[in-house]
């Protein structure tokens, strides 16, 4: 597949920021100066850029090209499997579908035989910088109430098992499935990637427990692999 001129100026800015020819917080060069350098016109320069920025290794402050400078590396969240959460300090999470949904064609094939409709469905998103790290699928079955939990999640501050915890069930138990991949062009556009990024992903799926092994939940996670450490504590019994 040949490259355009603008993906090819996009991968050799890509390189040198991988490498460390650009370091970590360091300006980065204006369009003009890649302009002179890579002999080509305005639009082809922004758009090499661009994609460095969606990518995360470059950061536009106020969303200018006089303020870039490239983003510190590695810059990496330390993902816990030890605890029955997710945290994300320096980042936030939105909302972007919180319903209650009715028909089984609305739950994914390969969870069907474990949840059923009604369930409980939590869309988010985890950004850090405008750019998406994370996005979360969520599933919840009739076990718990869903016309109480819902209203709970819309509220600020408070996490899926909080919210669960109020209502009496208590996360136990936490199974979880990693497949690290390449991303499709579907979580490309999910996570706004550039579309010729080769940009690993780590799909997780999720599956929590009460203490009684009922499951109250399953959740199916695509990370940015470039964005996390995954670290995991267990049982040798």
């Amino acid at each position: 597949m040949v490259r355009t001129k603008w993906q090819d100026i996009y991968q050799q800015l890509r390189d040198r920021i991988l490498r460390g020819h650009l370091k970590p917080g360091q300006d980065f060069p204006t369009n003009f100066e890649l302009m002179k350098e890579f002999d080509a016109h305005a639009a082809t320069i922004q758009n090499a850029v661009n994609a460095l920025i969606r990518e995360g290794l470059v950061y536009s402050a106020e969303n200018t090209t006089k303020k870039r400078s490239v983003r510190p590396l590695p810059y990496r969240l330390n993902r816990r499997g030890d605890v029955i959460k997710d945290s994300d300090d320096t980042g936030k999470e939105s909302v972007l579908q919180l319903k209650i949904i009715t028909q089984e064609r609305e739950i994914p094939r390969e969870i069907r035989e474990e949840i059923e409709a009604p369930a409980l469905f939590y869309h988010t998103i985890h950004m850090r910088d405008d750019m998406i790290t994370a996005i979360h699928k969520t599933y919840i079955p009739n076990l718990i109430p869903l016309d109480r939990l819902k209203p709970r999640l819309t509220k600020r501050n408070i996490s899926i098992y909080d919210a669960i915890k109020i209502l009496g069930y208590h996360p136990n138990e936490c199974e979880e499935t990693l497949i690290s991949s390449l991303a499709s062009p579907e979580e490309i556009d999910e996570l706004e990637m550039p579309k010729n990024a080769s940009i690993p992903i780590v799909r997780i799926t999720r599956k929590v427990f009460d203490y009684r092994g009922r499951l109250i939940l399953i959740s199916l996670m695509t990370d940015r692999a470039d964005c996390y450490t995954f670290q995991y504590r267990f049982s040798l019994i």
